[in-house]
């Protein structure tokens, strides 16, 4: 569900070459409802995605969001 994340905030999103792909790893046995997390995961993905986005830097020739 975190991947919902990615459309909210990449366009255009699964592209054959945007290497997408999400690792999560859980400890511990508090009880949570799965629905919750899933909508909680997909809104901290996306706005991760936006905070990468506003602190890179230019590279390659190209600007960064921050030079435009």
């Amino acid at each position: 569900m975190a991947h919902d994340g990615y459309a909210r905030a990449i366009r255009p999103v699964h592209t054959s070459m945007d290497g997408d792909s999400i690792y999560a790893v859980s400890l511990g046995d508090v009880p949570a409802d799965l629905d919750a997390v899933g909508v909680i995961g997909a809104r901290v993905m996306a706005k991760a995605i936006v905070r990468a986005v506003e602190a890179a830097d230019s590279a390659y020739g190209f600007p960064a969001a921050r030079d435009l």
